[in-house]
Parts: structure tokens; C-alpha cells; sequence
């Protein structure tokens, strides 16, 4: 399938090859419901110096909510699949859990350029106070806390803390990002 330019994709595929991240992602999406397409667009905006507020994380989420709707169902079944359990032949079934993985990414790929459509984050300034790490950061926590399934900060500092890590290798930035993103 053919899409457009998308600076978000590029970043997205580039960041989540890198180790830690995708296990990140993963167990935030497992445990708090959290969007991965959104915890990429956080840790994209920020990378950028640019932070986000609660209208427009609220907005990613509306736009990305039908996309949940279409990824979802195909997540569990490629993983029904690959897990056995559903009968099919084993010389199928490699190449059928293969055909679902793309029809995922491509679903991936759309979701992420609705994303990039709905907030134009070119015009927004960016910060001259916060490095990239603590914008990430704040933007991480700025969208995590508005999910209803995580209870407290400290539910989701660990898998926010190895996600930056994992982007910046720089264990003192990380850490004066979560600073001055928990104080936020």
C-alpha cells in the first residue's frame, strides 16, 4: 500500500526498532489501555520541544478511538493465531498470521496519519524553557493521566522512565524530565 509523506510514521518506526520501546509501548497499551499510536505522537511532539495540553490529547484520542476500533480486533486475532487457537493448517498459518501483521501496520500507519493531521504542529511554538526529554515527558504524563485506568503517577513512572531512557540514553536528562514532568 502506498501512503504519503509522514514525518510521525518515520520518526515512529525509527524510535520503536530501538530497545525497550516496543516493551514499553506494549505493557502500557496491556496494562492501562493506553494507545501506542498516541505514545508515539507524545514522544514525536516532544522530541520536537513542543508540549501538549489536555484539549489536544483529548483530540488525539477522538481521532484515534475509531482507529482502536479497526486495531484491536485485528491485534487479537493475529495474536489468536499465532497462539494456536484457532485450527488451521500449519503451512497456512505462518502466511496468515503474516497477511494480518500487514493489514495491522497498514491500519497502524493510517491511524498515525490521522494523527499527524489533527494537530498542524508546525504552528505550535516550541519550548525555549524544556528540552525535548521533558517535553516527551510531560506529554507522556499529560496523556497517561488522562486515561481513567491509571489510578496514580506512580502506576506509570517506571514505563515512562524506560521509554525515555530508551529514546534519549541519557539516565540524567531522563531523570530531570520526570522531575520536572511529575511537578507539572
Amino acid at each position: 500500500m502506498k501512503f504519503p509523506d509522514s514525518e510521525l510514521w518515520r520518526y515512529s518506526t525509527q524510535v520503536y526498532q530501538i530497545t525497550d520501546v516496543e516493551d514499553s509501548c506494549l505493557q502500557l497499551q496491556n496494562q492501562f489501555d493506553a494507545d501506542v499510536n498516541i505514545l508515539l505522537y507524545c514522544c514525536w511532539a516532544g522530541d520536537k520541544t513542543h508540549t501538549l495540553n489536555n484539549e489536544e490529547i483529548s483530540a488525539l484520542q477522538t481521532v484515534s478511538n475509531p482507529w482502536q476500533n479497526i486495531l484491536k480486533p485485528l491485534r487479537d486475532a493475529r495474536q489468536m493465531m499465532k497462539q494456536h487457537v484457532i485450527p488451521i493448517p500449519a503451512d497456512q498459518r505462518q502466511q496468515t498470521v503474516t497477511n494480518m501483521s500487514e493489514l495491522e501496520i497498514n491500519a497502524e500507519h493510517m491511524a498515525q496519519l490521522a494523527l499527524e493531521d489533527c494537530i498542524d504542529i508546525t504552528t505550535k511554538t516550541a519550548s525555549t524553557e524544556l528540552s525535548n526529554a521533558e517535553c516527551c515527558a510531560q506529554n507522556l504524563f499529560t496523556y497517561l493521566q488522562l486515561l481513567t485506568t491509571v489510578n496514580a503517577i506512580n502506576d506509570i513512572t517506571e514505563y515512562v522512565s524506560t521509554l525515555l531512557n530508551a529514546i534519549y540514553q541519557d539516565d540524567e536528562a531522563v531523570q530531570m524530565a520526570l522531575m520536572v514532568a511529575a511537578t507539572s
